[in-house]
């Protein structure tokens, strides 16, 4: 019998379920969306709380919701069962905060981690995120949640009527609603041929380059890197492991689950586009349609295709390149080291920076990102390529639903957001040696106050004779709510309080 950690140390093959018991379990106790995105374009996300509620009261809720979630099982059958794969029928997903736990008194120890008994909130700190006061008024300064159910689907009335249903049940159960934040995952097609790609409402192709812990899914990846310049430099395998736990109240040796964060990130698009061209006329002077492109992708770290600004040759390619790395790009003269995405995922720096025998601390804090955009959606251009909506772009009530599954919120959210995104010294200047000048904040979701640490080194690498510049970007993506769970296993949410 193979036991849970044989099965996290490597990645998982959904398809040998079928002939291996033990995976089998493993795979119908744990819940959809961890090992793989669920894929669906609407999404909502209720967030409960059960104030007033006695623990057994909690715990028969939370096992009536438990018979209605989805197995990362089913999601993958009905995936497979139903072109294009990715949009089989409803996702139905059950989390509970560190407040619900406590909730469920004696029919449930709490998940370990000083982070997630603390809830978001009290990590301000650490995170530098704005006080609860500047949060959403509606929902989220009214009080701290205690579960999150996700419902998604490919189609928005079927949302609607799961999201009534559940609404509907809640009311006779003493729980009640703090908000719900419905999603809405905006496309761009970039090329003719091409199907449409998920983007953010800055306009740039979002969750390209994910951490894959699926063997079906590493396959197909890696047979896109074969035909990529330089191949698999940077490979995309991760152990299931770096995401996924044993539960600690499972109540079957496979019995898993994952830590959940949720950020809702309000993007001001209108002053992000204002910035990006404000940098280009500081860069080029009168600046083409393409230098106003590489301004923003030198913030971003790739251009709005998804293309990485390390490997960009002015060439429009067939399909993006995912396996790169920074290594020949050691001074950020292609690439500069704030960029968001050398930020928040060096491929290496941290190796060749630090003279380290592997890529493990590059790797470790990666997550499992499952973000959606929320807000109305930006209108399109007839042939769906370009926003149309230039002037009139949203400043408020419109951004990212952050949302990621990791082994260790320390380890992985916090210390991405703590070490990475918010240190002016990560990645270029860690070391003191090389005598480099400070890189600055993440220009995307660096969180400082410190108008120095917004001061941002830029070069243009493709211009012979260039004189780097200082130059600022504000912030443009702000915290209005969020929270940490704990995505338990089904066998406890199906018989919590038995």
């Amino acid at each position: 019998m193979a036991d849970l950690a044989a099965i996290l140390d490597e990645p998982v093959s959904w398809t040998a379920a079928a002939t291996d018991a033990d995976l089998r379990t493993f795979l119908s106790d744990l819940q959809a969306n961890i090992l793989k995105g669920h894929g669906r374009s609407h999404a909502a996300h209720l967030f409960l709380t059960f104030d007033g509620m006695a623990p057994g009261a909690v715990a028969a809720l939370v096992r009536a919701m438990g018979a209605h979630c989805t197995s990362a099982y089913a999601q993958l059958l009905r995936n497979r069962r139903n072109p294009p794969y990715l949009d089989g029928g409803p996702v139905r997903c059950f989390f509970l905060s560190a407040r619900g736990y406590r909730a469920l008194g004696p029919h449930a120890g709490l998940p370990a981690g000083e982070a997630f008994a603390a809830g978001m909130a009290a990590r301000r700190e650490v995170l530098g995120d704005p006080e609860r006061a500047r949060w959403d008024r509606v929902g989220w300064r009214d009080g701290e949640p205690d579960a999150l159910i996700l419902l998604a689907n490919a189609h928005p009335a079927a949302v609607t009527e799961d999201l009534e249903i559940i609404e509907s049940w809640l009311n006779g159960t003493g729980a009640r609603i703090l908000v719900i934040e419905r999603g809405l995952q905006q496309h761009r097609r970039f090329r003719p041929d091409a199907d449409p790609e998920g983007v953010e409402h800055f306009g740039y192709v979002d969750g390209r380059s994910q951490p894959l812990f699926l063997r079906e899914d590493l396959d197909r990846e890696r047979q896109a890197l074969a035909a990529e310049p330089g191949g698999e430099a940077w490979s995309p395998a991760f152990k299931p492991s770096q995401f996924i736990v044993a539960d600690p109240n499972g109540r079957t040796p496979h019995a898993a689950g994952s830590y959940f964060v949720f950020r809702k990130l309000e993007q001001d698009v209108r002053g992000f586009n204002a910035a990006e061209d404000a940098l280009a006329r500081a860069l080029f002077g009168k600046p083409t349609a393409q230098q106003s492109d590489r301004a923003g992708a030198m913030v971003v770290g790739r251009f709005e295709d998804g293309t990485p600004l390390t490997l960009h040759d002015g060439e429009r390619r067939q399909a993006v390149p995912n396996g790169f790395t920074y290594a020949d790009d050691p001074k950020g003269a292609k690439c500069p080291f704030h960029a968001h995405i050398r930020k928040t995922n060096p491929r290496g720096d941290i190796r060749r920076e630090l003279k380290l025998p592997d890529d493990a601390a590059d790797r470790a804090p990666i997550m499992a990102r499952r973000g959606i955009t929320y807000g109305a959606p930006r209108p399109m251009s007839a042939d769906g390529s370009e926003f149309a909506d230039a002037g009139r772009e949203p400043q408020h009530d419109s951004g990212l639903l952050f949302m990621a599954y990791m082994a260790s919120l320390e380890a992985g959210f916090e210390f991405t957001q703590r070490s990475w995104a918010n240190n002016p010294s990560f990645v270029g200047n860690l070391n003191p040696a090389a005598g480099r000048p400070s890189t600055g904040v993440d220009p995307v979701i660096g969180q400082t106050a410190t108008a120095a640490e917004r001061a941002h080194r830029y070069l243009d690498g493709h211009t012979p004779g260039a004189v780097p510049k200082t130059l600022s970007f504000e912030n443009f993506v702000h915290l209005k709510g969020g929270e940490y769970f704990f995505a338990p296993s089904l066998s406890f949410l199906r018989s919590v309080g038995l």
